[in-house]
Order: structure tokens, then sequence, then C-alpha cells
């Protein structure tokens, strides 16, 4: 009897130390913050993701007129993967076009579509939940768009993630080439 009460104690012991280390790890990742309009919402670590950049008028590359513009669409509250799925993304296309990048060829945004200027995307390009979004344009006009959503079911593997993503971009940039 002294052995199963000893047990007892010890595993109540580890699922309530297990639990505080878990409330500790999320408190620590995440900061809540109030907006200007007063809604609260949840603040994203600087140093783990990478910044919104707000979107500005199409401005075709100078050579061409080609330019695709790479949308990570997200919601203010966001979750684990939906960071992580923004932050391969970047990296994704940073390692695999530097040069697209630095010429304006490609452009990366990430836009949250809860903010009034930007909720039109929700319906011009039928988003439900966080999404990268390829649109090519030419001459400043829209030509194509892709919404990529396997990143949601590739999410946990970042290489196959990474490929996909590519793989994608460079379809759209090959075809003006």
């Amino acid at each position: 009897m002294k052995a199963k009460s000893i047990t007892t104690v010890v595993l109540l012991a580890f699922v309530g130390v297990s639990v505080v280390c878990l409330i500790i790890q999320e408190s620590t990742s995440k900061r809540v913050v109030q907006s200007e309009s007063g809604q609260m919402g949840v603040a994203r670590p600087e140093s783990k993701t990478p910044s919104d950049v707000e979107p500005t008028l199409i401005e075709p590359d100078q050579q061409t007129g080609h330019k695709l513009i790479a949308y990570y669409f997200h919601r203010t509250q966001r979750c684990r993967k939906c960071l992580t799925i923004e932050a391969y993304a970047e990296e994704a296309l940073k390692e695999a076009f530097p040069h697209a990048l630095e010429t304006g060829e490609l452009e990366w945004r990430a836009v949250n579509v809860e903010e009034p200027a930007h909720e039109h995307f929700v319906e011009d390009y039928q988003i439900t939940s966080g999404a990268l979004v390829l649109v090519d344009t030419q001459n400043g006009e829209q030509k194509e768009w892709r919404n990529l959503d396997r990143v949601w079911e590739l999410v946990g593997e970042e290489l196959e993630f990474k490929t996909y993503v590519e793989a994608e971009a460079l379809a759209f940039l090959e075809e003006d080439l």
C-alpha cells in the first residue's frame, strides 16, 4: 500500500511540474498587447519571426514589367504553426532567390488581414486562415495568383516545406524569363 501512495504522489508531482513548465514556456513566447482600438491580441516575438511589411502599390520590375509578390496573410492572434509558416516561407524565398528579392522581381509581404486597410485580401484571395499566396503581376496588373495551401500539411517538415515554396515561386519566376 505504501508503494502505491508514493507512486501516486510522484506522478502527481510530475504532472504538476509539467503543467507549470508549459505555462512558463507559453507565457515567455507570447506577449499580450492592446492596440490603439482597445482590442487585445498576441504580439509575436521580435527575434523569431519576420516583420510585417506594409503593402504598397505594385511597382513592376524596370526591365521586364514582371513582379512576383509572396504574401503571407495572417490574423492578429496567431498560433505557433502560423508563425512557423511565415518564418519558413520567408527563409525559403530569401535563401533561394536573393537576387530576385534584391532587384524587386520578387517581393515578400506579411500582411495582417484584420487591419481595416487589408480586409479586402480575405475576399480577393478566398482566405479562410493564415495563407501563403503568390501573386504574379505584369506591368502592374495581376496576371495570376496561387494559394500555397500545402504549407499547412508540410509545416512539420521544414525541408519539404521550403522545397515546395521554392518550386512554386520558381514556376512563376521562370514564366517570364
